[in-house]
């Protein structure tokens, strides 16, 4: 079976924005290879010092985005380096460029290298505009396109997203633009310039939010709607949260769980039986919301998250735990889907888990392999 993109050839000169753009098209199958200049190109995310736990982080992530790539050293301060790039952009079907990266600021010299390939530029707010120049990270691009303005709850302030969600977002985003051109350019040889806004891609993230100020009015603010009965939230246990749907439309698991702290002889059980609490708009009051979490937490807090979930399941109430990174990881289902990949880190040293393809097809269409050494092509 023939990768997507198996006959595609991608320089990508791209160094933080950009680099998931290239590791989607290399796990397809095309053969993407980091053009960088002598030393290496710039890390916006690099640590120094003794905090060995940030160095790790920040190797690990360079190995994930980088991961099926080859490299390819060359100064193009050189004659010869620019001889050798050449060469290489003569064959190339897609070039990946990111504002700061290099040949960014050489748009027209690029172009008569690589009459016919799709160039694919990435920055913050576009080439052009009073944000063109400005500066940038992953935090205030999140701020900038909103979503950190949606996430988290009503009552705090606005909360970044954990990960490079920048550069994770803006690669999706690239990567279909990329691809769209590049169907064209292979069906009809037309070149073509692809411009990929990170601020406008993480504003277009944003399902109908914006929508929501066009037919309603309404600003989209975090927390959504808000849950809307008071049982709909995540709960304090012994070791963790867990969450909680226990609406009165869905009686068996009100029922459920009133019987269940009724059972165990708990103090809560007295609020909990209550007739105010067949009341379906009082329970939609903010009242309500604080008497049910400091009632049902002074339960909750006597159990851990397995058995709160195992009782759940039992007694048919909508309750599970809420999930850590770590706890992700050693997910019980993701460990019998073999999920995750072990791929050894080249830079970092040690080996370690890498998420892997999405789907189970009768036949492999993504592989990971790992990032080749800075100074070394890696065989296809």
């Amino acid at each position: 079976m023939n990768s997507p993109f198996g006959d595609i050839q991608i320089l990508d000169m791209t160094y933080d924005f950009g680099r998931y753009v290239g590791r989607l098209f290399a796990d397809l199958g095309a053969t993407v290879t980091r053009v960088e200049p002598p030393g290496g190109l710039p890390d916006r995310r690099a640590v120094s010092g003794d905090d060995r736990l940030a160095r790790d982080a920040c190797l690990y992530e360079f190995e994930f985005l980088n991961a099926s790539k080859q490299s390819r050293v060359i100064d193009l301060e050189s004659a010869a380096g620019r001889d050798a790039f050449i060469a290489l952009a003569r064959t190339a079907d897609v070039v990946l460029l990111e504002r700061g990266g290099p040949l960014y600021d050489e748009p027209a010299w690029l172009r008569e290298q690589a009459p016919a390939a799709v160039i694919t530029s990435i920055s913050p707010y576009g080439r052009t505009g009073p944000w063109a120049d400005a500066a940038a990270t992953d935090l205030t691009l999140q701020a900038a396109g909103g979503i950190a303005w949606l996430s988290g709850r009503l009552d705090d302030a606005p909360l970044r997203l954990p990960g490079a969600q920048a550069t994770m977002i803006a690669g999706v985003y690239a990567a279909t633009a990329t691809s769209l051109a590049l169907y064209d350019s292979m069906a009809t040889g037309r070149a073509h310039d692809v411009e990929v806004s990170v601020q406008e891609c993480i504003a277009h993230s944003l399902q109908n939010s914006v929508q929501m100020w066009d037919f309603e009015k309404k600003v989209s603010m975090r927390g959504g709607e808000g849950t809307r009965d008071a049982s709909e939230d995540m709960f304090a246990c012994k070791d963790g949260l867990i969450f909680l749907a226990a609406p009165r439309s869905l009686g068996v698991s009100w029922n459920a769980l009133v019987q269940w702290v009724v059972e165990t002889g708990h103090a809560a059980g007295e609020e909990l039986t209550k007739d105010r609490w067949a009341d379906r708009v009082w329970r939609l009051s903010s009242e309500a919301k604080r008497i049910l979490r400091e009632t049902l937490e002074s339960f909750t807090r006597g159990y851990t998250q397995e058995e709160l979930t195992r009782e759940a399941l039992t007694r048919k109430i909508v309750m599970g735990p809420v999930a850590k990174v770590r706890d992700v990881l050693d997910d019980p289902q993701l460990q019998h889907r073999e999920y995750f990949t072990t791929l050894a880190l080249a830079h970092a040293g040690g080996n370690a888990r890498f998420p892997g393809a999405p789907y189970r097809m009768s036949e492999p269409v993504w592989h990971v392999r790992p990032a080749a050494p800075l100074d070394q092509p890696q065989p296809a």
